[in-house]
């Protein structure tokens, strides 16, 4: 909003200075240089009438309007992406697989026994095993840590604001706008995500039979094996773990940026008893068909038309503030 005031009030500063001047152009360098010439008087103390250089090899006929103006620095925009949080790694552990069932255990073994003296015998324990050792993953999280990182989303630029001068004429003076920044959250990684290995014991069961402590004697008598199922549980797939990649998360940032610095230029533009309705519309119809926003096409010179021409002259390189020559050359309207 400043910088369209700005325009605006350079615009009519110097529009009133080119067509209220009471000499045409020609004339007022003309009685300046006479002036400077005289001995012993400075021409500043003379006439409060601000000097106007005229480009070299330019003629100016009396009747003529000229103004100065100023082409601002082009805008330039562009994207870029900023890392919010880091690509890291994450494990997909797969439990393992058991299948359980059971398992026939010999409880008491067969033997040869006899008849008139029976076999003893005694009761020991054993440890069967019902269940192996096995291991799975236990995943241990990523740490991250939050941090602000300053991202510049406008570059500084120099822009020309009137001042006041010595001599009490129009003057410029330059300002420098700092560069505007923007913090953002990133999450940066500390330690990324890891698995470890937990050791599943074996397991076993006391199982109690029966053996044989003294044969049996005289008449032999086989005795068959004494058979038990136990339940047991088999790993038909072990455990595993896969890493897989996660990429990184991005965050799209709008940066501005100015080519060159303003610069104050002379141009020839339309005086005021040239402005007509017609004239006004023919402009605003161009400035709506360059893609801006001049208000309705009505022929008359409001804020928003000034505004869209303004915002032309400034995307087109040319001199901002009057209705120049090469604004409506530049628009392709016809001039008489």
């Amino acid at each position: 909003m400043s910088t369209n005031k700005n325009r605006l009030l350079l615009g009519s500063v110097l529009t009133a200075l080119a067509l209220h001047l009471p000499y045409t152009m020609a004339e007022t360098i003309q009685t300046e240089d006479s002036i400077s010439s005289e001995p012993g008087i400075p021409s500043a103390t003379m006439s409060s009438t601000p000097q106007m250089s005229v480009p070299n090899g330019m003629e100016i006929n009396p009747g003529e309007c000229w103004v100065y103006g100023q082409i601002q620095p082009r805008k330039r925009e562009k994207t870029v992406s900023v890392t919010v949080k880091d690509s890291h790694t994450t494990i997909n552990v797969t439990p393992a697989e058991i299948k359980r069932g059971y398992k026939k255990v010999v409880t008491r073994e067969g033997t040869v026994t006899y008849r008139l003296q029976p076999a003893t015998y005694k009761r020991v324990t054993e440890k069967v095993l019902v269940r192996e050792e096995t291991t799975r993953f236990v995943k241990v999280p990523a740490v991250y840590e939050q941090r602000d990182k300053r991202v510049v989303v406008e570059e500084a630029r120099t822009v020309l604001e009137q001042c006041q001068s010595p001599g009490g004429g129009v003057a410029f003076c330059a300002k420098e706008i700092p560069a505007k920044e923007q913090i953002v959250k990133v999450q940066v990684l500390v330690q990324p995500e890891q698995s470890k290995v937990e050791v599943i014991p074996a397991k076993y069961e006391n199982v109690t039979k029966w053996v044989i402590d003294e044969p049996a004697r005289v008449v032999e008598v086989s005795l068959a094996p004494r058979m038990e199922d136990v339940a047991v549980e088999e790993i038909v797939r072990p455990a595993s773990a896969s890493p897989q990649e996660v990429p990184a998360q991005m965050r799209e940032i709008q940066l501005k940026s100015y080519d060159g610095k303003p610069r104050m230029v002379m141009r020839q533009a339309v005086c005021n008893g040239d402005i007509n309705d017609t004239l006004i519309a023919s402009l605003q119809q161009r400035l709506y068909d360059s893609g801006y926003e001049p208000g309705p096409v009505d022929g008359k010179l409001g804020q928003k038309t000034l505004d869209a021409m303004a915002e032309f002259q400034t995307d087109s390189g040319l001199a901002v503030g009057s209705i120049t020559f090469e604004t409506l050359d530049t628009l392709g309207i016809h001039r008489n």
